[in-house]
């Protein structure tokens, strides 16, 4: 079966927003079980993730950010909208692989060290994420 350009900016949608939603409830579960749950604080590991973290989050976002550019540039204007449509859908979920990994990381490093200033950066992907969801109007 062909895919339909409109089928597979429906695909990209629905994975893109599932990785969004997945990061927000894992990150809210986490911060149920930090606030209300028995999570011991460990000062020193929490002081030693956040500098992995301070490391990891530009890391991930530029990553992502220039792999995506570099996947767009290499798009052949003389190919069909189907076939930029795919090729635009492998580097939107490239970019969202590299700017999910810092955001994951934040929430699992609250949830070992009890320090819910790790959701911070969880916060921030998730805003990326959703300023840079694939619309009809970023795509053009």
């Amino acid at each position: 079966m062909n895919p339909t350009s409109k089928s597979v900016l429906t695909a990209l949608n629905m994975i893109y927003f599932s990785l969004v939603t997945v990061m927000t409830m894992f990150s809210a579960v986490v911060l149920y079980i930090s606030t209300y749950g028995s999570i011991t604080p460990d000062p020193e590991l929490a002081f030693i993730l956040r500098y992995v973290l301070f490391a990891l989050f530009p890391i991930g976002v530029g990553a992502g950010y220039f792999i995506f550019k570099q996947w767009m540039q290499a798009i052949n204007p003389s190919i069909s909208l189907r076939e930029k449509l795919m090729k635009y859908q492998m580097a939107v979920l490239i970019r969202s692989g590299c700017f999910e990994m810092p955001g994951l990381f934040g929430a699992v490093a609250t949830m070992v060290t009890g320090d819910n200033s790790f959701l911070l950066f969880t916060a921030i992907v998730i805003v990326l994420f959703l300023l840079l969801r694939p619309t009809i109007y970023t795509i053009s």
